[in-house]
């Protein structure tokens, strides 16, 4: 576990860095959060209620709540920053299909002026948040990290952008950073937009369900907390500087297997229709987490069985 560090964290308040700022929060860390917190969906503000409330602000934390393409954002720091975490990123494949621009000049905007801000800071590691959605329609399954890159929405090129910088910054200036490709997360704070986030809000609303295409599509659901276990390790192992790692849980099911769990954990009759699949969905993800087992220490807990169950709880009492 992480001790006695300043610790940066971007999109402190989103669903992955609100879970990843109350894991890091204590231990003699000192933690700087920042979140633009947009409008693009509600709720965001509830995420980080139990660590303010909990822990004092100036002493244990402080909150910027500013946008990280602003020159001021940053310069707002005076600490010596230790880790830096960076989360923030404008989400989601469809959105960035209507939205190509705003989605490139945040994620990509931000990630930038982020590395040049750490340029001639003396920062241990940085951790940059990448999606498996870099990878595209897989040419074969497990995906490891070698390969190819076939983006198929511009939220995914945006990513895989980041890396490249990741990789720049690097190879030609030294900064420790590591890329970490996320498969699927899901658990409790989930975005509004997201899939099992959805349908719950659906199955508990006796509403039904609409899947894009068949619902053989595979996905590797992977749970919060695995996530968060291995974004930590990526903080704290010198030897994932200059790498870039798996994240998932590496047991991909259906989305029609996925429903059936839902509907059974809810106690409901299945309600669902299927629709024409939407451009920029992937037909598999399915993660080989190998690198990461054996330089991260990395090993995936939860199954989606268990998962599910936890995210249901939190959801019924949202």
């Amino acid at each position: 576990m992480i001790k006695n560090k300043t610790i940066l964290i971007t999109g402190a308040s989103g669903f992955i860095g609100s879970h990843l700022s109350e894991r890091l929060i204590g231990n003699g860390n000192f933690l700087i959060l920042i979140d633009n917190f947009n409008e693009y969906y509600s709720g965001k503000e509830k995420n980080l209620l139990d660590l303010t409330q909990k822990y004092e602000n100036g002493k244990d934390f402080i909150l910027i709540k500013k946008d990280l393409r602003d020159d001021s954002t940053l310069q707002e720091i005076d600490h010596d920053i230790d880790i830096i975490f960076h989360i923030a990123a404008q989400a989601g494949v469809r959105y960035s299909i209507k939205h190509p621009i705003e989605v490139m000049d945040n994620n990509i905007k931000s990630t930038i002026k982020l590395f040049e801000f750490c340029l001639n800071k003396n920062i241990k590691q940085i951790v940059n948040a990448s999606s498996s959605s870099v990878y595209g329609n897989p040419e074969y399954t497990p995906v490891d990290e070698n390969h190819p890159k076939n983006p198929i929405s511009p939220y995914a090129v945006s990513k895989l952008c980041c890396e490249k910088y990741a990789e720049f910054y690097y190879r030609l200036y030294g900064l420790p950073i590591t890329s970490l490709r996320f498969f699927t997360v899901y658990g409790a704070r989930q975005r509004p937009d997201m899939a099992i986030r959805k349908f719950f809000d659906f199955i508990l609303n006796d509403q039904g369900i609409t899947i894009f295409g068949d619902g053989e599509q595979l996905r590797d659901f992977t749970y919060i907390s695995d996530i968060i276990n291995g974004v930590i390790a990526a903080g704290e192992i010198p030897d994932a500087v200059g790498e870039v790692f798996n994240l998932g849980c590496s047991s991909p099911i259906t989305v029609n297997e996925l429903v059936d769990q839902m509907y059974s954990i809810a106690s409901k009759q299945k309600k669902i229709q299927f629709i024409e699949k939407q451009l920029g969905d992937v037909d598999i993800t399915y993660s080989n987490v190998e690198k990461a087992k054996k330089m991260l220490d990395y090993s995936p807990k939860i199954k989606v069985s268990e998962g599910l169950k936890h995210h249901f709880q939190w959801q019924i009492n949202f």
